[in-house]
């Protein structure tokens, strides 16, 4: 006789039970382990001289920057928000990337994103002369290959290409960047910095030019809050701006 059909009817059900829960549990664990952890950072940046790598996007006053990532496994959504200190407009950037995993030297990314520069201009309406805040759009895409020496230095070749989407807008421009990057160099027990130079090559629609820049940052270890500084000077170009352009800025990282 089949020993099942022996067993009281209460234990088999708290039997079916037991094995039910058990498969339920293994399923959850195992789905814990496949599901990809959402990624979220920010930096807010306050600075004495909002500055652009293009010459027509600069500010040129104090301003605030505020950088997002959020994302999980390799796409990412990375706006950057920049205002005036006085709470005015100054441009919308909306970047969307995917990011390669990294291999032990070698790591890319690429993205693309809608962007509004926003400026004060006097228009005409109906016959008056208005202050109004007038936007002017662009769509760019990115692709950013990176070697990776070590921690301590990687090489990256920044390629960029942008279309103006309004008539009174920069038609097409284009950016190609050398970046050596030198994230973490030791100067104390606790402080280190930032070098990030790059030597790279600009057109706006007509008009070309080289330039070199940096960006330095002092950073003390496991402190959210460090100083930077960009430096921008204008190698040979057709492009209308100074020829040298400079910041400092307070970063806070959240």
């Amino acid at each position: 006789m089949n020993y099942l059909n022996k067993t009281p009817l209460c234990l088999k059900i708290v039997l079916l039970l037991l094995f039910c829960n058990t498969a339920i549990f293994a399923q959850k664990a195992d789905s814990l382990k496949k599901t990809e952890p959402l990624h979220a950072s920010a930096n807010i940046q306050i600075t004495n001289n909002g500055v652009s790598l293009f010459p027509n996007l600069m500010l040129g006053k104090p301003a605030t920057i505020f950088n997002l990532t959020v994302g999980k496994k390799h796409i990412f959504f990375e706006p950057e928000l920049r205002w005036r200190l006085n709470g005015e407009p100054w441009s919308y950037i909306f970047w969307l990337r995917y990011r390669s995993k990294r291999t032990e030297h070698f790591s890319w990314h690429a993205g693309a994103h809608p962007s509004y520069v926003l400026r004060s201009t006097s228009v005409s309406i109906n016959g008056k002369t208005e202050n109004r805040w007038v936007s002017q759009r662009y769509f760019a895409g990115e692709f950013v290959p990176v070697w990776h020496q070590s921690s301590k230095f990687s090489l990256g070749l920044h390629l960029l290409a942008s279309k103006g989407l309004d008539p009174y807008a920069i038609k097409k421009s284009s950016y190609v960047s050398l970046q050596p990057r030198f994230p973490n160099i030791g100067i104390s027990k606790n402080y280190y910095l930032g070098f990030f130079p790059q030597v790279f090559h600009l057109t706006l629609d007509d008009k070309k030019g080289y330039y070199y820049s940096h960006m330095i940052s002092i950073n003390k270890k496991k402190m959210p809050v460090y100083l930077s500084s960009i430096f921008t000077y204008k190698l040979n170009s057709t492009i209308a701006g100074d020829n040298v352009v400079w910041n400092v800025a307070l970063n806070v990282k959240l």
